[in-house]
């Protein structure tokens, strides 16, 4: 996983004010996955990238995009 990728999860996860442990709980992943994934240490195929978008209620590209001003 890209640098840039794992650091707009975890931006996107803060905003959406959830812990690893919410977001864990919201999409079935462990919160250990989700800490590797936000890490960089670890490769998300489509599927677990769609279910982290549909977990934080946002489209898949927007793990994608550059994060708002609001969350930098």
């Amino acid at each position: 996983m890209t640098n840039a990728l794992a650091r707009n999860l975890r931006l996107r996860r803060v905003s959406a004010g959830l812990s690893q442990d919410e977001l864990a709980e919201r999409t079935g992943l462990s919160q250990t996955w989700i800490s590797r994934l936000e890490l960089g240490s670890a490769n998300p195929t489509v599927s677990t990238l769609t279910i982290l978008a549909e977990g934080l209620q946002i489209g898949l590209h927007e793990l994608f995009d550059e994060p708002p001003e609001a969350v930098r």
